[in-house]
């Protein structure tokens, strides 16, 4: 980990991607070269899922997470400027249902480089949406484990587990796992650590 302290804004997430391992820095650098980030820079864009944290496996891709108001608008005026810069100019969009607490999304997934990308929109500020506060919960937990739990994780996505599922696990939360991740988002940093270290230590 090349980074301590949170990760709740776009620049600390890409700075944290600079001096990071071989692949962190490459995503970092598909996404300036590509200049990705500053086309959807309206929407409050953010780097979000497992790059970022060093949980990902060969095929992860990265997720980049927007605050939308229209959806049909955001598409219309992305189309072609996401064509332009995808490989061989072909994205491919999908309109989804949130869950009850959350509102309806589009996803527009292209190929930057050898990368996959995933730009998830939702009117919902990017600090309310899911795929952010799992991101917040799982990295505050990885720098309490060390690198102990990042191979743990590792090992459990590489035996099929999802990533919300494979902390989950870890904890010996119960039900939806993607509920309770969310959930520990509302739990300060220290709360969080000590309820994490009531559950499993490494």
């Amino acid at each position: 980990m090349s980074m301590k302290g949170r990760l709740n804004t776009t620049d600390k997430v890409m700075t944290h991607l600079s001096t990071g391992n071989q692949r962190q820095q490459d995503a970092c650098r598909v996404l300036q070269d590509s200049r990705l980030l500053a086309m959807l820079a309206p929407y409050f864009v953010y780097p979000a899922g497992t790059v970022p944290i060093d949980v990902d496996l060969p095929d992860s891709d990265l997720d980049v997470l927007c605050y939308v108001h229209d959806l049909d608008a955001f598409q219309a005026a992305m189309r072609s400027q996401l064509e332009v810069i995808a490989l061989n100019g072909r994205i491919q969009w999908m309109y989804g249902v949130g869950d009850s607490d959350q509102k309806a999304y589009v996803t527009c997934e292209l190929k930057l480089g050898s990368w996959p990308v995933e730009i998830f929109a939702q009117s919902v500020p990017i600090d309310q949406q899911n795929a952010y506060l799992h991101m917040q919960v799982e990295w505050s937990l990885l720098q309490l484990w060390g690198e102990a739990g990042h191979r743990k994780i590792r090992r459990l996505k590489q035996a099929g587990l999802k990533t919300e599922p494979a902390f989950a696990h870890v904890l010996g939360l119960e039900g939806n796992p993607y509920i309770a991740m969310r959930d520990l988002a509302e739990l300060k940093e220290q709360e969080l650590w000590n309820f994490a270290r009531s559950r499993v230590t490494f």
